[in-house]
């Protein structure tokens, strides 16, 4: 089979369903050439290029939100969001509300190793230039600091520096990465975890929803014109609805929602497979 590059996009909780896509590739024994992520997308291809299979990782998942000894399951019984917050080290660092020292340390367990030049699947990483309002890709180097970098969501999470540059969440530039490793493969997946509006949603939104909704109403344009001057080679939408960008303890709604992209990802490259066999 030609080269894989498999592009994970953003979509906060939403991105969960990127594991499933792992598993696909598990259960036929191979493995992308490259894989390329934005914000949740650049923290799930991590774990994945480093090394750690779809079952770990949602034991990593799991764990976060059941345990005992976290407060996530606590926070998320509360309707306010903000209340979340408590979940993380809460800290008023100049660029943003959220220290994000708690996410570095659990990127460390669950990422396994340092730098990009140790994955086990060669990884680019999205992240947006403050200053110069532009894409930045990082491919190499320290591997933690990127990945927080393009999940620092604006005004929640402080911009992280790196390389003389002040990084944050790379959905603000290219939600959905599949143009950054066309150069590297000979077959593109793209997996589109961003929200779709829900037909029954109405009323007036609290101001988070705002914000977030905010966000992802951007994302989905940027894709959409993406989309218009060039498109992988498969685009798998994953059509998760009533699952919001904070909400992780819908995990298993999620994967349920998520298994007809499963589905389909599997019956494409099952036929390329035996289509390679047949010549």
């Amino acid at each position: 089979m030609k080269k894989i590059g498999l592009a994970l996009g953003s979509g906060g909780a939403r991105g969960l369903a990127h594991v499933l896509m792992f598993e696909v590739f598990e259960e036929l024994g191979i493995m992308p050439s490259i894989i390329s992520g934005s914000s949740i997308g650049a923290i799930m291809g991590a774990s994945f290029a480093s090394g750690t299979s779809s079952k770990e990782i949602k034991e990593v998942v799991n764990d976060l939100i059941f345990h005992k000894k976290s407060k996530f399951w606590e926070i998320h019984k509360k309707s306010d969001l903000t209340k979340m917050f408590n979940y993380i080290d809460f800290g008023f660092r100049p660029g943003g509300l959220i220290k994000g020292v708690k996410f570095l340390n659990l990127l460390k367990d669950e990422i396994r190793v340092t730098n990009f030049e140790d994955l086990k699947i060669p990884l680019r990483v999205v992240a947006t230039d403050f200053w110069n309002h532009e894409e930045v890709i990082i491919d190499s180097g320290e591997i933690h600091k990127a990945v927080i970098a393009s999940f620092s969501l604006p005004g929640l999470f402080p911009p992280i520096e790196l390389d003389n540059k002040l990084l944050f969440d790379g959905g603000m530039v290219n939600p959905l990465p599949y143009d950054i490793i066309e150069d590297k493969c000979d077959f593109t997946i793209a997996v589109d975890v961003s929200a779709k509006k829900d037909k029954n949603e109405n009323g007036f939104p609290p101001s988070y929803e705002v914000l977030f909704s905010s966000f992802q109403i951007m994302q989905n344009s940027i894709v959409r014109e993406k989309l218009k001057k060039s498109q992988p080679d498969v685009l798998l939408n994953t059509e998760i609805k009533n699952v919001r960008i904070h909400e992780f303890l819908k995990a298993e709604s999620i994967y349920t929602q998520g298994q007809k992209a499963k589905d389909t990802l599997k019956r494409i490259l099952t036929n390329r497979m035996e289509e390679k066999k047949g010549r």
